[in-house]
């Protein structure tokens, strides 16, 4: 870094500020002898930028310190570091941390997606991560007045995506980032509950990609789908053939782990539903979420199941 307080991040300038005194409440005595904290934003995403003062800590100390001073600041820590061995960043970015080694490398997974968003179009449907952060906030609770590095703890999304999925929403009106203070943008939600949800309605997806059959399904806890999660939640009766969803990433590790007998796209005692979100939730439900349900079965011709996805939806509690 030099005196005029820029970085360069990608070929591009950033100018930084030095964090003034009362931006460090929290930070240790030690941190503060052993680094020098900066604000910069890039691409309208506000960074904090962490320079120590001696030799590069160990990428050990730096995922714990930039995760300690993340979770106080509500920014990403991103540091800049001196040039170090190939070995020494392949370690940084084996355990997730984000840093700019000299002009010629840097680690920011983040900064590269949303530089990819600068010249894109505008959606026109909810991307799987963008509909997971709206049914959470309509499901399991009110992401409202939360930035993305506030969100991102407490959904199976990184920053990055979150940061995405916003901007998604966004897009198709259905929140806007609001400024607070000088540097962290926002959620805000101007409708709740069944209002929110009927909006959105003509831009979700279906969270189903594919459909494969088996006999026997080992030893998984895969939450219950289809029909009989519908029968869980209203008056319809159940199915003797069983439902389940997995995610691409959790179908493959039960492939490769033997987890399913004789698979096959035609039929079997198991039906699989590969969905391209995580079920919606905190922890690990045994039944798939409500909304996402509900989606999943929009395409059923049953009257029967198109009268008790209408009685789920008008039984919902929200918690927005």
């Amino acid at each position: 870094m030099n005196s005029n307080l820029e970085t360069i991040i990608l070929g591009k300038r950033v100018r930084l500020s030095p964090r003034q005194k009362a931006g460090l409440k929290g930070f240790t005595i030690g941190e503060k002898i052993a680094y020098r904290f900066f604000d910069g934003d890039y691409q309208g995403v506000p960074l904090l930028f962490v320079k120590p003062k001696g030799d590069n800590p160990t990428p050990r100390e730096c995922d714990i310190t930039g995760r300690r001073l993340s979770g106080i600041t509500g920014l990403p820590s991103v540091f800049i570091l001196h040039p170090g061995p190939t070995y020494e960043r392949q370690r940084l970015m084996d355990k997730g941390v984000y840093f700019i080694m000299s002009e010629r490398y840097a680690y920011l997974p983040m900064v590269v997606a949303l530089e990819k968003t600068a010249n894109r179009k505008k959606a026109t449907v909810l991307t799987p991560v963008a509909q997971f952060l709206l049914f959470y906030h309509l499901e399991v609770g009110s992401i409202e007045g939360l930035s993305a590095s506030e969100i991102a703890p407490l959904v199976s999304y990184s920053y990055a995506s979150v940061t995405l999925g916003i901007t998604c929403l966004t897009d198709l009106g259905l929140c806007k980032k609001l400024q607070q203070g000088q540097r962290n943008k926002v959620v805000h939600f101007e409708l709740k509950g069944s209002d929110l949800w009927k909006q959105a309605r003509p831009y979700l997806q279906s969270p189903v990609v594919k459909l494969v059959y088996c006999d026997r399904l080992n030893e998984t806890k895969a939450p219950i789908c289809g029909i009989n999660a519908l029968a869980h939640y209203t008056m319809l009766n159940s199915e003797s053939e069983q439902t389940v969803m997995m995610t691409k990433d959790e179908y493959n590790q039960a492939k490769k782990t033997d987890l399913i007998e004789n698979e096959n796209n035609y039929d079997g005692h198991v039906a699989i539903e590969i969905w391209k979100y995580p079920v919606v939730s905190k922890g690990h439900p045994q039944w798939v979420d409500k909304l996402s349900l509900a989606i999943s079965l929009k395409d059923d011709d049953d009257p029967r199941v198109e009268k008790e996805v209408e009685r789920l939806i008008s039984e919902m509690t929200w918690k927005d």
